[in-house]
């Protein structure tokens, strides 16, 4: 789980402690975990496309070598890019190259250990009325700066990584020198609120240097869980 060393070797603020309000666990999944949570994903997303989608998808895998179980990525869980139906710009342009959906429901009685895995990513979890957001970036995806919309987001988010690995960006609204960047590497899992989630502009880089070292970037699934804001009745006067 979170370690002193990994939280400070994946993330950068300029010679700064990253702000309280952002967590970092690095490793938080095993690759059999991973793999568990982003086939489900994958599939979810996949039974939204077209019929003519999901046909080239099944003659793609049918034509392919076997996966090798025992390999140390996730990379090979991702089809080419060209097998699944990107959108090109999200309707606020915040977003490109991706595919997205709320997920409503886990298939937790049909995957074996998926539920021992969901109770202790919910341990994480600093309230528990919550909503679930699947995220898939194409290889050329990218997020630009931005704050979630406060009117309909709640005080906390939560995101697990999984596939290549991206730097995320904060932006601190009040200062530059205050701005940090992070290595999202797969089967991390983070943490913004409050301050963080409100006061920081996020965003996840296509490719970049992190730490003089480049980040090539490549497809990644994002796993994300907000708090429900909550509902404030007017009473009549």
């Amino acid at each position: 789980m979170f370690s002193k060393r990994g939280f400070s070797t994946l993330i950068h603020a300029n010679g700064n402690m990253a702000p309280k309000d952002f967590v970092l666990y690095p490793g938080f999944f095993t690759l059999s975990e991973q793999r568990i949570l982003l086939n489900i994903a994958l599939q979810k997303l996949d039974s939204t496309e077209s019929r003519r989608d999901q046909k080239r998808r099944k003659a793609f895998l049918s034509s392919r070598p076997p996966l090798n179980i025992h390999s140390s990525s996730l990379k090979d869980s991702f089809l080419p890019d060209e097998y699944y139906a990107f959108e090109e710009g999200h309707y606020d342009n915040v977003i490109r190259n991706y595919r997205e959906m709320h997920l409503s429901t886990w298939p937790e009685t049909e995957v074996a250990g998926l539920p021992s895995i969901l109770a202790r990513l919910r341990t994480l979890y600093p309230t528990s009325d919550t909503q679930t957001h699947l995220l898939h970036l194409a290889s050329t995806g990218e997020i630009f700066p931005h704050v979630d919309n406060v009117s309909a987001s709640g005080s906390w988010i939560l995101g697990v990584s999984l596939g290549a690995e991206r730097i995320m960006r904060m932006e601190s609204a009040s200062s530059m020198e205050e701005s940090f960047e992070v290595l999202l590497q797969s089967g991390s899992v983070y943490l913004q609120r409050d301050t963080v989630r409100f006061g920081y502009k996020h965003s996840i880089l296509k490719a970049g240097i992190f730490r003089g070292r480049e980040v090539v970037g490549g497809p990644r699934m994002s796993i994300m869980v907000r708090n429900r804001k909550a509902v404030t009745r007017n009473d009549p006067e």
